[in-house]
């Protein structure tokens, strides 16, 4: 019977390669324990500024896991760009620019995306595959020449974002802010989103300067931040008519001088409301003013699909008005099923909660269950927050156009 192509087990070689790591093991093994009893003798930490370093051959900060000849070995080898292991024989390409990229996968992904120049000053370019522009050099030497470029990054700094790795360890953007991160770690912040039910636009901004890490080089953070932008202005829009609707528009803060929001009404508007994402239609719609006791901005564990606006709400459930023939859809509001409040949450394609009810249903209170006559009465139209006659709470309603009902209550245009 012929063998085929499976090799055979040689008993021989099985033994030597057993033998071979047991003897790599016990050197391993002596190495980090030379390296303990270094890091035990010789580890300080200055008293005044906090930096550890190494008493015996003042490496700052000290070289963990290596004994002062080992480490000094190790900085003269050849090393990997992104794991900053020893490269032993070949690397993962010809390339001059990636002669130090080792053959593992995750370095070589990374090495498929980074930039393959080298800068007039002879030092890699540690930007990314196809920008128009190489990211100004990174070097430690060229930042001390000329530290502007780069706002004094140089190649080990930590990425902004991740604050895990040097924004040498991977293919890296300068955004027009100036200051540099991980492309890959800026494109994940920006497909994430915001972080919670709420729509906010802090996820956008540089968390070094806090402006928007716009960075038009990149076709991928490019398009993202087109449709971040789209959204900011469509609620820019519906904030600022909706202050107007909600009678903010006469706060003192307007127009006082010495107020930051003297005439400022979108940021004002931006500031003080609410907005978030319906499920269904994918446009975002009002949900309350921010405050303390309306916004709830620990809850993570919500369901994206409970976030629908009044509009879909209304064709959900066959009941009240979906379109306003003045106002459109972006009006179209519901009332919370448990009290007089505007609902922010739509459960389960039935029930309307608004964000102080949905936090208790949340946190086992359950609204759902509290028969109707244990809810909240409302204490009619004079004294009802909505100012309107509507069914006892426990039922769905819908409160129709904002606007319209608005406009019906004070007999005046908007």
């Amino acid at each position: 019977m012929k063998s085929g192509n499976t090799p055979q087990e040689n008993p021989t070689t099985t033994k030597e390669t057993t033998k071979e790591t047991n003897s790599q093991s016990i050197i391993e093994e002596e190495r980090s324990r030379k390296a303990a009893e270094h890091f035990a003798e010789c580890r300080a930490r200055c008293p005044k500024c906090g930096t550890n370093f190494c008493v015996s051959c003042l490496t700052v900060p000290y070289h963990i896991g290596f004994t002062c000849g080992e480490f000094k070995a190790y900085q003269a080898s050849r090393k990997c760009r992104y794991c900053k292991e020893k490269i032993k024989g070949e690397g993962a390409s010809s390339l001059p620019v990636f002669k130090d990229v080792c053959k593992n996968l995750e370095c070589v992904q990374l090495m498929q995306k980074a930039c393959d120049k080298i800068l007039p000053c002879g030092h890699t370019c540690y930007g990314f595959r196809g920008e128009k522009e190489c990211l100004p050099c990174l070097n430690e030497e060229c930042v001390k020449k000329n530290p502007q470029p780069t706002h004094d990054t140089k190649e080990d700094d930590y990425c902004p974002i991740c604050y895990t790795s040097g924004v040498g360890d991977a293919p890296s953007i300068k955004p027009q802010c100036g200051h540099i991160c991980h492309v890959d770690c800026l494109l994940n912040r920006l497909r994430k989103r915001w972080p919670g039910p709420r729509i906010t636009f802090a996820f956008c901004e540089c968390p070094v300067c806090r402006k928007w890490a716009e960075a038009p080089q990149s076709p991928e953070v490019a398009a993202e931040m087109k449709q971040i932008k789209d959204t900011f202005e469509d609620i820019r829009k519906k904030a600022v008519d909706r202050l107007k609707y909600e009678g903010l528009d006469k706060d003192k803060r307007l127009h006082d001088p010495s107020d930051k929001f003297y005439n400022n009404f979108e940021e004002y508007a931006l500031t003080r409301l609410s907005y978030y994402m319906c499920f269904k239609c994918k446009k975002p719609y009002f949900g309350g003013l921010k405050s303390c006791e309306n916004v709830n901005e620990g809850q993570r564990d919500y369901k994206e699909s409970d976030l629908v606006c009044g509009a879909c709400a209304s064709d959900n459930i066959k009941g009240g008005m979906s379109n306003c023939a003045l106002h459109g859809k972006d009006f179209i509001e519901f009332k919370c099923q448990f009290c007089c409040s505007v609902a922010q949450w739509f459960c389960w394609g039935t029930t309307h909660f608004c964000e102080p009810c949905h936090a208790k249903q949340c946190k086992g209170q359950y609204m759902n269950k509290i028969p109707k006559d244990k809810l909240p009465r409302c204490s009619g139209p004079d004294k009802c927050p909505l100012k309107i006659k509507h069914p006892p709470n426990g039922e769905e309603y819908s409160l129709g156009c904002a606007i319209c009902r608005n406009n019906k209550a004070n007999v005046k245009p908007f």
